[in-house]
């Protein structure tokens, strides 16, 4: 505790490096004058303070390595320079925190990238905060609004938590997903509240034993394994664990989904459980023809090969009368996949069904087999979920 109490901890106060009320890019020189002396400092940790208040910041670059372990403390509201977004067209990242270790990213502010103001321009899938070769951080707290893009990417990343955020967008909003994970290990998603246009949680490529807990998602296309296999060279998806999420009016549940005509790649040990649905498309689906635009190679099986996969005491109401979806690849069949403690409803809909194809060693689910696929693939990619649709 000693130890603690007489760490050096170092204030940079935003408003004394320059930045003020929401003016044209008047955090940039602020936020560099004030990262440059936190990461450079001797302590033993730094504090970086943005304070109450609404401010303007172009696209910015944190770099590392850095000597001290910096804490960020976002108070205050951060938009682009201009209400259109302006700025960010085009820019991988607006926030970017690359190359740093014992990074820590919090408070009660928000990041409102204002994407909703893109309706009638070029669409620039910018994301909003990305971590990229970050090392034992943390992300917690926050409010991210409206993103361009992803809202939060974790990328080529190890031992990171994101806890506590909330992550809103419109319903109508493409490729606006809550929080993206791909090519990084060891990750914790928790406690976090995610509405969007896309998904809520997407765990790509390289996903490797990360753990999804106590999110809540909708609106959105639900909690994703995936997409997979749309590139040479993918790495390999394994320990994947989500539980006690509730996901309520979303087009999808939980979805593993892989490209046709994909190079050989594998996904295994993924786990769900305790999950509860609300009013929901597709609670649970393996998705190995997952092919949005309709541009894919479809008579080319996927290589990708799903392997040990539970679902474990899984319930609530569907909207689909197929309330379970197993579709896997004719070439690389799912293996060892596991229902358990499956209850799901359909409400008017009658008795739910499941549809099951090149599934080998599948345990026994509480739906009988329906004799043929219902209508269920029409609203896997729909954006609004609330849009009726008829069931045959």
């Amino acid at each position: 505790m000693a130890a603690i109490i007489n760490m050096i901890i170092l204030h940079w106060f935003i408003l004394l490096h320059g930045g003020h009320a929401y003016t044209t890019n008047s955090l940039y020189d602020a936020f560099m004058a004030a990262w440059a002396a936190a990461c450079g400092s001797g302590t033993d940790k730094a504090t970086v303070l943005i304070p109450e208040g609404t401010f303007a910041v172009g696209a910015v670059k944190f770099s590392g390595p850095c000597k001290a372990s910096v804490v960020v403390v976002v108070d205050g509201v951060l938009r682009p320079p201009c209400a259109g977004g302006c700025g960010l067209y085009g820019v991988d990242a607006w926030i970017l925190f690359i190359g740093v270790s014992n990074l820590v990213v919090t408070g009660a502010g928000t990041f409102d990238a204002q994407g909703s103001y893109q309706n009638r321009a070029p669409k620039s899938f910018t994301t909003t905060l990305k971590l990229e070769g970050v090392g034992n951080s943390r992300v917690s707290g926050l409010r991210f609004m409206n993103s361009r893009g992803f809202h939060v990417n974790v990328d080529q990343s190890n031992y990171v938590v994101a806890e506590g955020l909330h992550i809103e967008a419109p319903a109508n909003s493409p490729n606006t997903d809550g929080i993206h994970v791909g090519r990084s290990n060891h990750v914790w998603i928790l406690d976090s509240a995610i509405g969007t246009g896309d998904d809520c949680v997407s765990l790509g490529p390289g996903s490797t034993d990360v753990v999804v807990r106590g999110v809540v998602c909708g609106p959105g296309h639900g909690i994703s394994i995936g997409s997979l296999g749309k590139y040479q060279g993918e790495d390999d998806v394994r320990g994947l664990i989500i539980k006690n999420c509730t996901l309520s009016g979303t087009t999808n549940g939980l979805r593993i989904k892989t490209w046709p005509a994909s190079p050989p790649s594998r996904a295994f040990n993924i786990t769900f459980q305790d999950i509860v649905m609300a009013n929901v498309y597709n609670p649970i689906i393996i998705d190995q023809h997952y092919c949005p635009h309709g541009q894919c190679a479809i008579n080319k099986p996927s290589m990708v090969q799903i392997s040990d996969v539970t679902y474990e005491r899984i319930r609530g109401t569907s909207r689909s009368k197929m309330a379970v979806q197993l579709l896997c690849s004719e070439e690389r069949p799912c293996s060892r996949v596991r229902l358990d403690s499956i209850n799901l409803s359909c409400g008017q809909l009658g008795h739910c069904g499941t549809k099951f194809s090149n599934v080998q060693g599948l345990s026994p689910c509480c739906f009988p087999p329906p004799e043929q696929e219902d209508d269920v693939r029409r609203v896997q990619h729909r954006t609004n979920p609330n849009t009726p649709i008829s069931l045959a």
